[in-house]
């Protein structure tokens, strides 16, 4: 499990440079596209673990910044919810 650090020592806009197209992700999927995911919610104020699993957890988030945003909120990260994130 990787800890969440006090200060980010890469910031959120270069993971996401460096992955222009970020696949879409859901509930169980897991690696480093999901750690950019939980970082992300992170910046955003919601409450996950940076682990690279997309749990419970995750997915709740995801549906809340989800439904903040007025997206569709399923819990399924697609172009229009890695669009809002960054």
């Amino acid at each position: 499990m990787e800890t969440i650090p006090t200060t980010q020592s890469q910031p959120l806009n270069s993971l996401t440079s460096a992955n222009p197209s970020l696949p879409n992700l859901r509930f169980g999927d897991s690696g480093d596209a999901v750690r950019v995911l939980q970082r992300l919610l992170l910046n955003n104020r919601y409450a996950v673990k940076v682990d690279g699993v997309f749990g419970a957890l995750t997915e709740t988030a995801v549906k809340a910044f989800q439904n903040q945003r007025n997206l569709n909120a399923d819990g399924l990260v697609g172009p229009r919810t890695w669009r809002e994130l960054t």
